[in-house]
């Protein structure tokens, strides 16, 4: 018999996305109620591009998922069900 565990996070528990630079491996913290796009541009610590992919930027997109984000916080009480996020299990290290 096998077993398995799930992670589950509620939308209220989100509070910010974490940025890891491939780069430098500086880590920034945003909450979501900020303005990601200016955030996102380039690394605060050796400035290298984030968002940016052949020319174009996509930083955008990460303003809209934290507008959306908000907007279910917002809603989600007012539905007849809760809301989580499941999250991926971590990988056994070994």
């Amino acid at each position: 018999m096998s077993s398995q565990t799930k992670q589950y996070i509620e939308m209220n528990d989100i509070l910010s996305l974490r940025c890891d630079c491939k780069h430098c491996g500086a880590s920034l913290s945003l909450p979501l109620a900020n303005d990601l796009a200016k955030s996102l541009l380039n690394c605060p610590n050796c400035n290298k591009p984030w968002a940016r992919l052949n020319g174009d930027t996509y930083e955008l997109a990460f303003n809209d998922f934290a507008k959306r984000v908000a907007e279910l916080k917002m809603l989600s009480p007012l539905a007849g069900f809760k809301l989580y996020i499941e999250i991926a299990p971590e990988l056994a290290l070994g």
